[in-house]
């Protein structure tokens, strides 16, 4: 498999199983903080917006992580450079959600669980996808 066609059916599965896992995930989180009785229900509340939120983000995520293209070129063929290729504007963007999502208030635990909600999967199935990126190709290459 070519490293293009590698790199394109990594951003693809790590959209599709970082959403449907952050889905389920965030399905989960808002069963467990369901208000008390005696509160709105929680359709009243617009939570909804949660899964859209988390949708998009992952998406917006899938769609900076073509960033590792980059790593095609010659120029950036080093494993330093490849690391910057995959990973700079992603986690850039990342830090950018989590200042967004508090809002500059107090950052409490709900926040911080919903930021691990919508990164923790994607970040964790992209750094699979590099790490067999790695040995496919860097390795393969050393020996030659």
């Amino acid at each position: 498999m070519s490293k293009k066609k590698f790199i394109l059916l990594s951003v693809l599965k790590t959209w599709f199983f970082s959403t449907i896992i952050s889905t389920i995930l965030l399905i989960v989180f808002m069963n467990l903080t369901k208000p008390e009785m005696g509160e709105h229900p929680r359709n009243c509340d617009m939570s909804g917006l949660a899964y859209g939120l988390v949708i998009i983000w992952i998406l917006f995520l899938s769609i900076v992580s073509f960033s590792s293209l980059f790593s095609l070129f010659r120029s950036f063929h080093s494993k330093m450079k490849t690391f910057l290729c995959w990973f700079l504007l992603p986690i850039l963007f990342i830090i950018y959600y989590f200042f967004m999502i508090t809002e500059g208030q107090k950052i409490n635990g709900e926040d911080i669980l919903f930021f691990l909600i919508t990164n923790l999967p994607w970040f964790a199935i992209w750094i699979f996808y590099y790490w067999r990126f790695g040995t496919l190709y860097f390795n393969h290459k050393i020996q030659s």
